[in-house]
C-alpha cells in the first residue's frame, strides 16, 4: 500500500496543482466546461485530443480519461467497498510492440517506475454538455499486453501496489469483455454456433454432474441464498476455485441460483463465518438484491455436508468484502 501524501511528494509546481485538483474533486461529476475553465486559470488537466495527457513540462503522464466510442478497447472500471478502484486502460497505439513510440505511453511507464500518481476521469455524458466522473488519483502498477493497470486510492488515502495479492476487482477488470470470436459469430450470423456455445457454458456452470447431484441432495434442491427450487436455474458453485476432482467436495460447494452464482464468482457476494450474506455496495443498493444482505443461508441437515469455514474465508478475503459489523 502507498499513501497518497507520500505519492505526491515527488511532484511540484504545475504538476502538483493539477494532481491536487483531481484529489480534491474525487467522486464528483464535473462538466467539461468547468474542466476547461480551471485549465485556463491554473494548470491544464487533460488533452482534448487524446485520452492520455503528458504535459511538455514533465516526463510523467498527468491524467487518463476514457473516451466513449474511442478507438481503443478500454475496459470497465471496477470499484471496491473501501473506495478504491482498478482500471485496465489500453495504451495509445494499437500495436503493443510500438508502445514506447508514443510519448504518452512513455509517460505512464515513468509514472509506474517512480510511483507518481495520475488523475483518472470517466466520461458519463456525451455532447452536448459533456460530463466526467472524476475518480481521483491512481497509481499505474503494471503493463501487460497493451493494458496499463491503474489502482485508485481508497477512502483512507491508500493504493494497492503491483506486489499486492490479486483480488476480485482486478479479476473483474481484466475479464470484463466477451471473447471476440463470439462477437464475430454474431456478426456473421452463426446463430447455431452461438446457441451451442451458450448451452455448453450453462452446462459447465451447472457443474460436473456428480458434484451438482451431491449439492442438490445436500441442499434439498433449493438455492441456499434465495430458496429458489427451480432445478433448471440451480448451479453447483465452487467456494474456492475448481482445481481438479478434489475440488468437487460437497463442503467446497454451494447450491446457488444462476444470478447469485454470478455475483459470487465475481466477488460481489460473500458469506461470513456465521453463514450470513455480505454484499458489495453496488449490489446492496439494488432493490432486487438488498434483501439478501445479512440473511443467513440455508444449511444442509448433515454437518458433514455444510460449507467449509476455511474455504468461505479464502473466498471472502479474495473479494475484499468486509464481514457484517466491521
Amino acid at each position: 500500500m502507498l499513501k497518497i501524501e507520500d505519492a505526491l511528494r515527488s511532484v511540484s509546481g504545475e504538476h502538483l496543482i493539477a494532481l491536487q485538483w483531481f484529489n480534491k474533486n474525487t467522486s464528483r461529476r464535473i462538466a467539461w466546461i468547468d474542466i476547461q475553465e480551471f485549465s485556463s486559470d491554473h494548470s491544464r488537466l487533460v488533452n482534448q485530443a487524446k485520452g492520455i495527457y503528458k504535459p511538455k513540462y514533465t516526463t510523467y503522464a498527468l491524467s487518463v480519461r476514457t473516451i466513449q466510442d474511442g478507438p481503443y478497447p478500454d475496459k470497465e472500471v471496477e470499484f471496491r467497498d473501501d473506495g478504491s478502484w482498478v482500471a485496465q486502460y489500453f495504451q495509445e497505439n494499437p500495436d503493443i510492440e510500438l508502445r514506447d513510440r508514443e510519448a504518452t505511453n512513455r509517460g505512464l511507464m515513468r509514472c509506474m517506475e517512480d510511483q507518481v500518481p495520475v488523475g483518472f476521469l470517466v466520461k458519463r455524458k456525451p455532447k452536448p454538455g459533456v460530463e466526467y466522473d472524476v475518480l481521483g488519483l491512481g497509481l499505474v502498477v503494471s503493463w501487460e499486453a497493451g493494458y496499463f493497470t491503474i489502482e485508485g486510492f481508497s477512502h483512507d488515502g491508500r493504493a494497492r501496489l503491483a506486489t499486492d495479492a490479486t483480488d476480485a476487482a482486478l479479476t473483474r477488470a481484466q475479464n470484463s469483455y466477451p471473447l471476440d470470436e463470439d462477437v464475430d459469430d454474431f456478426l456473421a450470423g452463426n446463430f447455431e454456433d452461438l446457441r451451442a456455445k451458450t448451452v455448453a457454458v450453462i452446462a459447465r456452470r451447472r457443474g460436473q454432474a456428480k458434484f451438482r447431484a451431491s449439492l442438490l441432495g445436500a441442499y434439498d434442491a433449493r438455492c441456499c441464498a434465495t430458496g429458489c427450487d427451480l432445478k433448471d436455474v440451480l448451479e453447483a458453485a465452487h467456494i474456492t476455485p475448481y482445481l481438479g476432482e478434489k475440488s468437487n467436495h460437497v463442503q467446497n460447494g454451494l447450491l446457488l441460483r444462476s444470478d447469485i452464482h454470478t455475483l459470487y464468482d465475481l466477488g460481489l457476494l460473500a458469506i461470513n463465518d456465521c453463514y450470513e450474506i455480505i454484499l458489495a455496495t453496488q449490489v446492496s443498493s439494488s432493490p432486487q438484491y438488498k434483501a439478501l444482505l445479512g440473511q443467513k443461508i440455508s444449511l444442509p441437515n448433515r454437518a458433514a455436508d455444510r460449507p467449509s469455514q476455511d474455504a468461505l474465508q479464502i473466498h471472502r478475503e479474495w473479494t475484499g468484502l468486509r464481514p457484517l459489523g466491521d
